[in-house]
């Protein structure tokens, strides 16, 4: 079994899991892109921690589900093809997720269907891991702080959202992406999203993002070339309900 058991671990090991799981990509290309933000967005949501300040920190905190670069760059937005599937499409690779000052590390985690995400917790006291799917039936696992991580599977595609009902609505927040194919990427700090080994022809980008809802731009991919793409999204798009 190949292991691998960073927060970010999707990104870095879509080779490996493409080879482990016996896909080949005869004649591929990649697409290089970047999500951004046009316009100003809406001043950020304030949360309110209601247990555990010593560890959790002020009593108030701007909402992260928006992190721009200087230049717009939208940070934690999911690229992908869209309208793709791959039957079979599974892995036994460990992710993980961990919680630190009442934070969800990392806030969006992509993974293959039938994996193990580890649900760790950092921070030594009580935590609940509550998620809200409707294809992937619905947790609510208490975690105190001594306990071991927590291990559970997604096996089906979908967008999970992740909350902690302890430290008050909306303050802890995440999303676990389980992925319908091995073409998924996430943005980083300025924006930027790299997906490798894209099989030639015609294509839609779909970029996802909690807040900024989605976009799809059309592409097509040729035989080991390369494809830039800007997806923009609308400041007044920031103001929608996640």
């Amino acid at each position: 079994m190949m292991t691998i058991r960073k927060p970010h671990g999707f990104g870095c090991a879509l080779g490996m899991l493409i080879a482990v799981c016996g896909l080949r990509v005869a004649a591929a290309g990649e697409i290089l892109g970047t999500a951004r933000l046009e316009g100003k967005a809406a001043a950020a949501e304030i949360l309110h921690l209601t247990a555990d300040h010593a560890v959790c920190g002020p009593k108030t905190r701007p909402s992260e589900a928006l992190i721009l670069s200087a230049s717009g760059g939208i940070k934690n937005a999911v690229a992908f093809l869209a309208h793709e599937r791959m039957e079979g499409w599974r892995s036994p690779t460990i992710f993980q997720m961990d919680q630190r000052r009442c934070t969800f590390i990392p806030r969006v985690l992509i993974v293959p269907p039938g994996s193990m995400v580890e649900v760790l917790n950092s921070d030594g006291i009580l935590h609940n891991f509550h998620t809200l799917s409707r294809l992937n039936p619905s947790l609510n696992l208490a975690q105190p702080g001594r306990a071991k991580p927590l291990r559970v599977t997604f096996n089906h595609p979908e967008i999970v959202q992740v909350t902690c009902d302890i430290h008050g609505t909306g303050f802890m927040g995440a999303w676990i992406i389980v992925a319908s194919h091995p073409y998924y990427a996430l943005t980083d700090d300025e924006g930027r999203f790299r997906i490798p080994d894209v099989p030639r022809g015609p294509h839609t980008v779909e970029v996802w993002h909690e807040l900024l809802g989605t976009k799809r731009i059309p592409v097509t991919v040729g035989a080991s070339g390369v494809v830039n793409v800007t997806v923009t999204f609308s400041g007044a798009q920031a103001l929608r309900d996640p």
